[in-house]
Parts: C-alpha cells; sequence; structure tokens
C-alpha cells in the first residue's frame, strides 16, 4: 500500500512537468504528499481499485505468457518430447528428476501415448536439490548430443528408486545407453543455457514446485494421481 501511496505521489508531483517538479522546494512537496495521503485515507476505494487493476494487469500478463510458451513449446526442438509436434492432444510436464510425484506419472504418460494421439514435452526445472541440476544438465546436454538417448538416461533417473548420480555412476549408465560421455559434457554450457530458460519460462507461469503441468491449454499444478483422471483431462 505504502508502495501504492509512492507511486501516486509520484505521478502528481510529474504532472507539473520535469522543470517544476524539480523547483519545487521540500515544503511544497511535503504539502502536495500530505493533500494526496489525506484524500487517499478518505477514499480508500482508490487503493482497492488499484490493487484489483494491478492483479488483472498480473493475470492478463501471465496468460499472455502461458499461450506464448504452449505455442513455442510445441514447435521447439530445444526441449526433449515423445510423438508428433502436431499431434491432437499435448502434455507440457515441468519437471525434476528428484521429484517422486513426477516419477509416479510417468507410467500413465506412457499408456498414454499408446492410447491418444498425444505429444509430452518434458521442460527439466531444477528446483528440489543442487543434485536436480546436475542431472538437468547432464539430461540436456545428452539430448542436444543425441537425442535417440536422452529417454533412456530419462527413463533411468524417472524410474522410482534410489539412483545414484555420481560421475562414475553417471558414466556407467552412460556406457550401458551407447552414450559418448565426453561428448555430453562438451555440451554441457549449452544446456545450462537451455536450462536457465526453462526457470526463467516457470517463473512466467508463477510455478512453485513439480510437477506443473499443461495439458490441451488447461493448467495442473500438481500431480495427475491415476490414468483415469488423466484420461479425462485428454478426452
Amino acid at each position: 500500500m505504502k508502495k501504492l501511496l509512492n507511486t501516486l505521489i509520484t505521478a502528481t508531483l510529474l504532472s507539473f512537468g520535469a522543470a517544476q517538479a524539480a523547483s519545487l522546494d521540500a515544503d511544497t512537496k511535503k504539502e502536495i504528499e500530505a493533500i494526496i495521503d489525506d484524500y487517499v485515507s478518505n477514499h480508500p476505494e482508490i487503493i482497492i481499485n488499484a490493487m484489483k487493476k494491478l492483479e488483472r494487469d498480473e493475470h492478463a500478463k501471465t496468460q499472455q505468457a502461458f499461450l506464448e510458451i504452449i505455442a513455442e513449446y510445441r514447435k521447439s526442438d530445444i526441449h526433449p518430447y515423445l510423438g508428433k509436434k502436431d499431434s491432437k492432444h499435448y502434455i507440457i510436464e515441468f519437471f525434476d528428476f528428484n521429484c517422486g510425484y513426477c516419477k509416479v506419472m510417468e507410467p500413465y504418460f506412457e499408456k498414454a501415448l499408446k492410447e491418444f494421439d498425444l505429444q509430452i514435452i518434458y521442460v527439466n526445472i531444477p528446483v528440489i536439490r543442487a543434485e536436480s541440476a546436475q542431472l538437468a544438465y547432464l539430461g540436456q546436454a545428452l539430448f542436444e548430443t543425441d537425442p535417440s538417448l536422452y529417454f533412456k538416461f530419462h527413463k533411468h533417473f524417472m524410474t522410482p528408486g534410489n539412483k545414484k548420480a555420481d560421475e562414475e555412476s553417471v558414466k556407467a549408465l552412460f556406457k550401458t545407453i551407447g552414450a559418448d560421455y565426453d561428448a555430453v559434457i562438451k555440451k554441457i554450457p549449452s544446456a545450462k543455457t537451455a536450462i536457465e530458460q526453462n526457470v526463467k519460462d516457470s517463473f512466467k507461469l508463477k510455478i512453485s514446485g513439480t510437477p506443473y503441468l499443461i495439458i490441451d491449454g488447461q493448467e495442473i499444478r500438481g500431480a495427475i494421481t491415476s490414468y483415469e483422471q488423466l484420461k479425462s483431462v485428454l478426452k
């Protein structure tokens, strides 16, 4: 409220014009501030209406970002995805490799891919712990190196259970799936840039944690808890 009042005072002073406002002495400025303060105190609806407008503007801004992200992600080659870009249905999932709820949904997604004309876009935002960032960078770097191998890495770490993520364990995993560890490491800088953009996009959508889903234009904050629930959203 104080910030809003200061904004009103500043706007009033600016209405005098830059040169005139600069020439006002301290006593005159205080007098103007007192008049505005008194008026706002006696007309609290001004604050209420201003706050409502701010909320409407913020909502419109978020909604615009929401629509832009959907359009961008559906045609993106930066984000790992399954299915076709022109599929009838789509799921955009903001996830973390250490998110237990995200892991629970994986079998639902796999089943839905077989039943629906569906595109699933995976957007990694490492928010749970430091290890999440390490896995996010490695996964994105692997995708940039060889997209065909990414989902082997994804499935390994998104399968429930204690998956080791130390360097030796990751090297062993890469050897198992046929990935070139050294080539992937060279892609880490660009992978970090991509993951940082994912995080910036999550801020635009006011995401507070994972999972966060956009399914056929519908926002879902939190996990889908059954396959029947997922089907009901897709239909």
